[in-house]
């Protein structure tokens, strides 16, 4: 008694294998691309692993060996009932909700059996890789998705207005021609790889591990950061895009930590 469909399954990895790309995508006008890329991001989630809505539990179905009713465990909070006991879960308040947060205790107990984008196990962690109305969705992951998600953060880079509005300018981190610098579009903030290795998080310096671990810390602990992202009248430019860490020059693209570091870079565009 399963709530998959097992027919669909011999695609679903290699529809995967793009999707979190394809998230996060940032493209401002309607055009004949925006619309193939989204029909593909529907084609996947179509198919994809997904968790399920119920009362204030987000869901995962897991099946146990030796038993023909499958189970749902509560990515939140952990709790797990019998596909034909789901009322528990309604009737049940999920400690893991958006008014109290899952303690790392909790996070260690839940035991996700399956990755979220691949369906293979085991799963390493549980991250914010998808946004729904600006609140994050944390999804289960294997090994080798973390990585190819990581990967493609460390490809992806903004793009932003130029001085016209038709003109389209790739943004650069002042770091990153020394450094791995990663961009996360949900959050609209850069992160920089230290020396060592490790991954701090831009805003308070505490320090992990893996780039996923700092973003889902980010995302956590400072919420209110992203939402300073947009465009800005810089006098003498006009509007220029910005986040939370800074202005981007209109020419180049160069990220400048403040208005007026902007204003000396742009003079070596000839402006000013």
């Amino acid at each position: 008694m399963g709530l998959g469909r097992p027919e669909e399954e011999m695609r679903l990895e290699e529809m995967l294998e793009e999707a979190p790309k394809l998230k996060e995508l940032k493209i401002e006008e309607e055009t004949e691309e925006v619309e193939t890329i989204r029909e593909a991001v529907e084609k996947v989630e179509a198919v994809r692993i997904k968790t399920f809505k119920i009362g204030d539990h987000e869901t995962l179905e897991e099946l146990k060996e030796g038993e023909d009713v499958s189970y749902l465990r509560c990515l939140r909070c952990g709790l797990v009932v019998r596909l034909d006991e789901v009322s528990r879960l309604s009737e049940a308040k999920c400690i893991g909700g958006a008014t109290e947060q899952v303690t790392e205790q909790t996070r260690e107990k839940t035991k996700i059996s399956r990755c979220g984008y691949c369906g293979r196990s085991p799963v390493v962690g549980i991250y914010p890789t998808e946004y729904v109305e600006g609140s994050p969705i944390e999804v289960p992951l294997c090994e080798e998705c973390v990585k190819k998600v990581e990967e493609f953060y460390l490809k992806a880079r903004p793009n932003v207005s130029g001085l016209t509005r038709k003109a389209r300018v790739r943004c650069k981190h002042p770091l990153e021609d020394s450094k791995a610098v990663a961009w996360h579009h949900f959050t609209s903030t850069w992160y920089v790889r230290s020396e060592n290795g490790k991954w701090p998080c831009p805003s308070c310096g505490t320090v992990f591990d893996r780039l996923l671990e700092t973003i889902k810390h980010f995302t956590e602990k400072h919420p209110d950061l992203p939402s300073k992202a947009g465009r800005e009248y810089v006098k003498g430019l006009g509007e220029v895009s910005r986040t939370w860490q800074g202005y981007y020059c209109p020419v180049c693209g160069l990220l400048c930590d403040s208005e007026a570091t902007l204003k000396d870079h742009y003079k070596s565009h000839g402006g000013g």
